[in-house]
C-alpha cells in the first residue's frame, strides 16, 4: 500500500489537493496512517483496520449498575452474582448482526433467553428466538432489549437484590437494565 505523505509544496495542483485533504483527515483521525488502496485510481482513502487486542476476546462479565454480574447457572436459572470472577458469571457474547447479540454462559453452555412472561432463563436451543437481544448504548452503559419482545420494550435487567427483573417491569433509563461489559483475559 502506498502511504500519502505531506509534500514540500513543489508538486502539481492534484497533489496539493490530496495533501490538503490528507492533512484534514489526519487532524480528524489522529496520527494513524492513511493509505490508498493498491492500484486505486479513484483516490479513495482506505483507513487501516483496527485489529483489536489479541489478549481479550468475546468473553466478559456483564456488570449491572445495581452491583451484580449476570450469572447463567447449569440448572437454567439466571441470577445476579456479587462475587468477582465467578465461573457462572463468565459470558461469551456473539454477534448476530451489527446490533444483535446472543449471550452464552461459558460454564453452563446455556444461552440467556427471555420467555413470554418476561422471565430470564438459560436456554439450550441456540435457534430459540428468545435468545437474541438488541444491544444499544445508554450513556456509557449497554442495554439488551429482547428482540422477540421488542414491541413491548422488555430489557434484560437485574434488581438491587440480585434477582432477575421481569421484562414487563423494565423501562428505558432504569439502573437495572444498564450493564458494563468487563472483558477478561482468555
Amino acid at each position: 500500500m502506498a502511504a500519502l505523505h505531506m509534500t514540500d509544496g513543489s508538486s502539481s495542483s492534484d497533489d496539493d489537493e490530496l495533501d490538503v485533504s490528507t492533512a484534514r483527515l489526519r487532524r480528524h483521525v489522529g496520527s494513524s496512517c492513511v493509505c490508498l488502496s493498491p492500484g486505486s485510481s479513484t483516490g479513495r482513502l482506505n483507513l487501516p483496520s483496527r485489529p483489536g487486542n489479541p489478549v481479550y476476546g468475546p468473553r466478559m462479565q456483564l456488570h449491572c449498575r445495581t452491583g451484580f454480574h449476570i450469572g447463567i447457572f447449569a440448572d437454567g436459572k439466571v441470577r445476579g452474582i456479587d462475587r468477582d470472577l465467578d465461573d457462572f458469571a463468565l459470558l461469551e457474547v456473539s454477534t448476530i448482526s451489527p446490533d444483535e447479540v446472543k449471550i452464552q454462559g461459558v460454564k453452563s453452555k446455556l444461552y440467556l433467553a427471555m420467555d413470554r412472561n418476561g422471565r430470564l432463563y438459560g436456554e439450550v436451543d441456540v435457534n430459540e428466538e428468545g435468545t437474541i437481544f438488541v444491544a444499544s448504548l445508554l450513556g456509557y452503559y449497554n442495554t439488551y432489549l429482547s428482540r422477540k419482545y421488542a414491541h413491548l420494550g422488555w430489557y434484560v435487567g437485574i434488581k438491587k437484590s440480585g434477582k432477575p427483573k421481569r421484562g414487563s417491569k423494565t423501562k428505558w433509563g432504569q439502573k437495572a437494565i444498564q450493564f458494563l461489559p468487563r472483558r477478561l483475559e482468555l
